[in-house]
């Protein structure tokens, strides 16, 4: 949407009304002050009342007409300041002339009074006129700035001078200008990784298509010819579209977490049993490794509201990453408890594996991040687990944290809402 300054002023009055009221106080003090100090006699005073209302009534009409033609904007705004003090030294002396051709003013104090009227005037043009400098200095600086910001550049800042409307709009404006920046910086971060994200995709892509072509083609000229042979080929060849098949899942999952439509039928489910499946199942891997797997669930913790597919798709990813990076003799703890005072169940994955450099720390869990990229790789995986398992775990309403250190080994903490209890 386009704003119209021009179009939101005529919607609305010209000026508020405590403004209007203002002025009509205003002007019928200065008329019972000015009787008063006149002391004009009874028989001009109704004259003097009629001829300071109609130069009043005159000058109010002239100048209302001035602020409607000043507020087109058709010269600058250090002319209009001056043109506004210049204006009401114009009708002081009208209004002086006036009443001096009326009597109420004798005609040889006249002249010195329209030659303090002209010096003040002067003096009050020239003060205006600098004070309108002022205003068109800091009005140009947050217009230059504008400009540099539509041509791209997002450093420049406008200087923050007071604490009045242009200052306001000074410290506005640099906020924009942050907010632009941090966005423009996000989005090339953003694109680094999506272009990073390609090429292990690319990698993760051809090297099984390479394998399995290769395989097939073998195969269908006749090159393998024992049983043995061809059943390990077969194998590998299911083995290679497994993985494929998996990297698609996850780039479709990721897809479906980024555009918030993925589904979660959540039901009232109990973290023990969940925990139990999930560890079996990666019982083998595990064994074969040499890593023991434990778990320990906490008395009391009841059930939690989830979806156990999804919930279980995050364990597995974090159990994966745990044996990946876990050596022969090493442990993984799955552990399980519900937060004091809070409606909410958490749940820890801890390895002793060999940790995460603190360099990659900060960015695990975000989107097209793959930290060490050359052993990601060679261990397989296209870097996509973690950012999934905090996409599922934060559409449950939980929260999903990280903490490890070379050596150390690593514990992956999230949480999940409790049933609650009638």
């Amino acid at each position: 949407m386009v704003f119209d300054p021009q179009r939101r002023a005529a919607a609305r009055p010209h000026a508020p009304g405590w403004v209007w009221l203002g002025l009509g106080v205003g002007l019928s003090i200065a008329l019972l002050l000015g009787i008063a100090w006149v002391q004009a006699p009874n028989s001009e005073l109704v004259l003097l009342l009629s001829a300071l209302l109609a130069t009043g009534l005159a000058s109010a009409a002239i100048g209302l007409a001035g602020v409607r033609w000043l507020r087109r904007g058709v010269v600058r705004i250090w002319l209009q300041v001056t043109l506004t003090y210049l204006f009401g030294v114009v009708v002081a002396l009208c209004n002086i002339l006036v009443t001096a051709q009326l009597m109420f003013l004798s005609t040889q104090d006249l002249p010195l009074l329209a030659l303090l009227t002209l010096i003040a005037a002067v003096i009050a043009t020239g003060l205006g006129a600098a004070l309108a400098h002022v205003f068109a200095q800091r009005v140009s600086a947050l217009h230059c700035s504008a400009e540099a910001i539509a041509t791209g550049d997002l450093t420049v800042r406008v200087a923050v001078v007071g604490d009045d409307e242009l200052a306001a709009l000074a410290r506005t404006f640099n906020h924009m200008a942050d907010q632009l920046a941090t966005g423009a910086a996000e989005r090339a971060r953003q694109e680094q990784l999506r272009r990073e994200l390609i090429v292990a995709i690319s990698h993760d892509l051809r090297t099984p298509l390479a394998s399995l072509r290769a395989m097939t083609e073998a195969l269908a000229d006749g090159v393998v010819d024992d049983a043995a042979t061809t059943t390990r080929y077969y194998a590998t060849m299911r083995a290679q579209i497994g993985q494929l098949t998996e990297l698609i899942e996850d780039l479709f999952s990721l897809s479906r977490l980024d555009a918030g439509v993925a589904e979660l039928e959540l039901q009232p489910t109990e973290v023990g049993p969940l925990i139990d499946d999930v560890l079996a199942g990666h019982s083998p891997q595990a064994v074969a490794k040499g890593v023991r797997l434990e778990a320990q669930v906490a008395h009391g913790v009841g059930p939690a509201l989830l979806a156990p597919q999804q919930i279980t798709r995050v364990l597995d990813n974090l159990l994966v990453n745990a044996l990946r990076h876990t050596p022969p003799g090493g442990c993984i703890a799955v552990n399980a408890a519900a937060l004091p005072g809070e409606a909410q169940i958490a749940i820890e994955v801890a390895d002793t594996g060999e940790g995460i450099a603190p360099e990659d720390l900060p960015h695990v869990f975000e989107r097209f991040y793959r930290g060490e990229k050359s052993r990601s790789r060679a261990s397989g995986g296209a870097g996509l687990g973690l950012t999934i398992a905090r996409g599922i775990v934060e559409a449950h309403g939980g929260t999903i944290t990280i903490a490890s250190a070379p050596g150390e080994g690593t514990r992956v903490r999230f949480t999940l809402p409790r049933v609650k209890r009638g």
